[in-house]
């Protein structure tokens, strides 16, 4: 009986686990965006050129841009021009909030947009077509792909709810963006 038991509730958890995962894919609810003043001056510099593209980083576990892992001098825009680095920090504490807080920093002669965000993919989305709103520009967003295995990364995302960034913010902005004209594109190196 308590192998019932225990068999049980585990396929309960696992049910509950795989739920949650394809509601995180399927059903994205994606959060407001507010900017700080320097991030908006920022942007409305970028866009005067008539192109916004921005740079998707990481932050370096001391909180800096890794300059490993995506540079406009690395990454340039596929049509030229400036690129404003994105940067999505994970917070220390898990909590969901329903407006992220865009600041814009210079570092290291990088121009830096900067928000923390659970949920990175939708962070990203939400930042790109907040943007577009913003400026009337289609902007574009520029990934360089992880050196992992797919398999891998498909296992950290069922795993550990991570990974997987670039599939899914641009599943997230086809879904919040049906006109492909006014969508905002996905780059990836």
């Amino acid at each position: 009986m308590q192998l019932v038991v225990a068999g049980g509730t585990l396929v309960l958890l696992l049910v509950i686990w795989i739920g949650a995962r394809l509601c995180r894919i399927y059903a994205p609810q994606l959060p407001g965006v507010q900017l700080d003043e320097a991030a908006a001056c920022f942007v409305d510099e970028v866009a005067c050129e008539g192109r916004l593209w921005l740079v998707a980083s990481e932050p370096g576990p001391d909180g800096r841009v890794d300059p490993g892992r995506a540079l406009p001098s690395v990454v340039p825009p596929p049509e030229g021009g400036a690129a404003l680095v994105l940067e999505v920090a994970v917070p220390g504490t898990a909590r969901h909030v329903a407006a992220l807080t865009v600041t814009g920093q210079r570092r290291d002669g990088q121009t830096v947009l900067r928000t923390e965000s659970w949920d990175v993919a939708d962070a990203i989305a939400a930042v790109l077509l907040h943007l577009r709103d913003r400026t009337g520009l289609t902007p574009g967003v520029l990934f360089c792909w992880p050196d992992r295995h797919p398999l891998a990364q498909w296992l950290q995302f069922l795993v550990l709810g991570t990974g997987q960034t670039v599939l899914l913010t641009r599943h997230l902005l086809h879904e919040a963006e049906p006109d492909p004209s006014r969508r905002p594109t996905v780059y990836v190196s």
